[in-house]
């Protein structure tokens, strides 16, 4: 450049400029209006009121805001209204020179170098590769996951190691990885994906992928969908991995192949097929197991139990078994190959399915049947199955005291015993006591899921020792199963009791209890009511037995569900008091319990007698009436009448007389079983 004057040296400075401030007294930092030289502190002069301050002491050089070294700042505020000048000799300017490797990799910022500052030549300049590359050779790759620039081995992009420097990307090549490569037509760098550099085919479908022979004449038509199939072949493959062309295939479109193929060439021993699909580049891709022959039904109910039938459900049970064609989807013929059904279960073959159904027969037990279905095809392709089937039989549930019944699940009616508690027995030559009331009431209705409440009568005491005279037993108490109600049993009549009526008299109940020793007494009545919807079928109870004869020293027995108690028998003649106290009623018999074992419930208590033969209580928990004139082995007392079995309610057996141990016996306890 010209000059004037001495040549200066290799560098120049701008024009001074004075810049002008004003002092505050607060406001330290003053910006320049040009750059000063940022190596060069003592360049600059600056004056306040007109005396030069002292560089680094009296003030400070460096950056403004902006980054540009332009900023003046003064170790003190100067004094308000004070004059503030600068001198500035602005920047070095002229020709520079940078040595030889002088330039450091710390001076070049990351990703300052950009491809219009590479030559090609750093790729057209090196000797060509003259064979496939090595599996350990790399290159260059943009990986997208990382937004970085990685090495790749040749055995990880086709397979290989990417370049020494970089981390090696630990995978093959994503889809949108990015290559550089020298781009021929252009003369210059190109980034390619890696799927545009390798441009293998992929295939995402076959159809169909099963197939009928039928009788091996005529073609299979098979359509391929995938991608990169432009200018590409495709062929079939068995499972010894030999291949079978298309007789004829088109190209549909990139996407798409539509070959054609003989069906005498897909045997099915050769099943299951691949499709290979080859691209023009020659990069093939193969989808394995594509395509079968005359396949089998497949069933979609899964083997082993398919129903497990509660007892209350048997009537028109039914469930379906499903299989389908593979092939088609038509229709499945079922059989019952082996095997059996429940009692009771017939199979349909329908386009539904495989129906099983039917009014199933009861089971005494838990019962589970074992058989296997046969689904055929149109081509006679078959497939078994094993399947089971369950019939519950009926469980019970037995309640000796007071509760609740939980109904299951499923179910709405129940078979129910009920069993009130049995009366006392009479003293003193007294009747026996009268047996709970009793209801079998099956299928009554329940709510699935709810709750009945439920409630056990205890039997009633005996008339006290020694020989109850003036003193009554006690009734027996209700037993309740929601809506149903047995009445307690009438106790027995004594003798001699102030109130003739009822003292002597058996006492009435769900049945009566038997009469005293007296010639007139009566037995108690019975007063087991029907239970609505029974037409009175479900509901028993009977009255208690006489006291007959002029002699009157036998007393009646107490009623049974199943029957009378009977009369006392007491002849005109014989020493000292002849007679025979009354039996019993008979109960009623029952399999409820376990749905195989009939047992009695409700039997009445005996009547007493004297000196004759003990009296037994009826069938079904009655107890034994006590006698004073023969021996009695086995029995807890001489005269005293016996218990009634717990949980039958059985009436009490009556007292032989008025002495020691003559208490009459205590009704049994009652009992509500329901089955379900």
């Amino acid at each position: 450049m010209a000059y004037i004057g001495q040549k200066p040296g290799s560098n120049f400075r701008d024009v001074s400029i004075k810049d002008s401030f004003t002092g505050d007294g607060s406001t330290v930092a003053f910006d320049l209006a040009k750059s000063f030289n940022q190596a060069d502190v003592n360049g600059i002069e600056v004056f306040v009121d007109n005396v030069r301050q002292e560089p680094t002491v009296a003030y400070t050089v460096g950056q403004d805001g902006s980054g540009n070294f332009k900023r003046v700042t003064f170790t003190a505020a100067p004094a308000a209204s004070a004059s503030i000048y600068v001198l500035n000799p602005g920047v070095t300017s002229g020709v520079l020179t940078v040595s030889d490797g002088a330039v450091t990799t710390a001076k070049i910022g990351n990703d300052a170098v950009s491809e219009e500052h590479l030559d090609v030549t750093a790729i057209t300049g090196h000797a060509e590769l003259a064979e496939a590359p090595a599996d350990t050779d790399t290159f260059l790759v943009h990986d997208a996951s990382a937004s970085a620039i990685k090495k790749i081995q040749n055995s990880n992009l086709v397979g290989s190691a990417l370049i020494t420097g970089k981390t090696a990307l630990g995978t093959g090549a994503a889809s949108d990885d990015l290559i550089l490569i020298y781009d021929t037509s252009t003369g210059g760098l190109k980034k390619v994906t890696q799927t545009n550099l390798l441009n293998f085919p992929t295939i995402s479908s076959v159809s169909p992928t099963n197939l009928l022979s039928g009788d091996g004449t005529g073609n299979h038509t098979i359509v391929i969908t995938g991608a990169g199939f432009t200018g590409a072949t495709a062929k079939i493959i068995n499972t010894s991995g030999s291949s079978i062309n298309f007789s004829s295939q088109t190209v549909d479109s990139s996407t798409q192949i539509t070959g054609v193929v003989a069906k005498s060439s897909l045997p099915a021993s050769g099943e299951p097929y691949d499709i290979n699909v080859t691209a023009a580049t020659g990069l093939a891709s193969t989808l394995e197991n594509q395509i079968n022959i005359d396949q089998s039904p497949v069933f979609s109910t899964a083997a082993g139990s398919i129903a497990t039938v509660a007892n209350g459900a048997r009537s028109g049970f039914s469930t379906t078994v499903l299989a389908a064609d593979p092939e088609s989807g038509g229709d499945v013929v079922y059989t019952l190959e082996s095997g059996s059904l429940p009692a009771g279960a017939s199979l349909a073959s329908q386009s539904s399915g495989c129906v099983i159904s039917g009014n199933l027969t009861a089971v005494g037990s838990n019962t589970t049947s074992t058989f296997t279905i046969r689904a055929k095809d149109a081509a006679s392709n078959v497939s078994d199955r094993i399947f089971t089937i369950t019939v519950q039989a009926p469980q019970s549930q037995s309640f000796t005291s007071s509760g609740t019944f939980s109904v299951p699940s499923g179910t709405t009616t129940v078979d129910v015993l009920v069993v009130a508690g049995g009366g006392g027995g009479g003293g003193d030559a007294g009747g026996g006591g009268g047996a709970g009331g009793l209801i079998y009431r099956p299928g009554f209705t329940v709510t699935p899921g709810g709750t009945v409440s439920v409630t056990v009568g205890d039997g009633g005491a005996g008339s006290p020792g020694p020989g109850g005279q003036g003193a009554n037993g006690s009734y027996g108490q209700d037993s309740v199963f929601g809506t149903l109600t047995a009445k307690g049993g009438g106790f027995g009549g004594t003798k001699n009791h102030p109130n003739t009526g009822v003292g002597r008299h058996g006492a009435a109940g769900g049945s009566g209890g038997g009469a005293g020793r007296d010639m007139t007494s009566p037995g108690g009545g019975a007063e087991q009511p029907t239970q609505s919807g029974d037409s009175g079928n479900y509901g028993f109870g009977n009255p208690g037995g006489r006291a007959t004869g002029s002699s009157g020293h036998s007393a009646g027995g107490g009623g049974g569900a199943g029957a009378v108690g009977q009369n006392s028998v007491n002849p005109d003649s014989g020493s000292p008091w002849p007679g025979s106290g009354g039996a019993g009623g008979v109960g009623k018999a029952y399999t409820i319990a376990d749905g195989t074992t009939s047992v009695y419930y409700a039997g009445g208590g005996g009547g007493s007698s004297f000196y004759s033969t003990p009296i037994t209580g009826g069938q079904g928990g009655g107890g034994d009436a006590g006698t004073p004139g023969a021996p009695r082995p086995g029995h807890a007392t001489e005269f005293g009448g016996e218990n009634g079995t717990t949980n039958r309610g059985g009436g009490g057996g009556g007292s032989g007389n008025a002495g020691a141990q003559s208490t009459a016996g205590t009704g049994g306890k009652g009992i509500v079983i329901v089955r379900y």
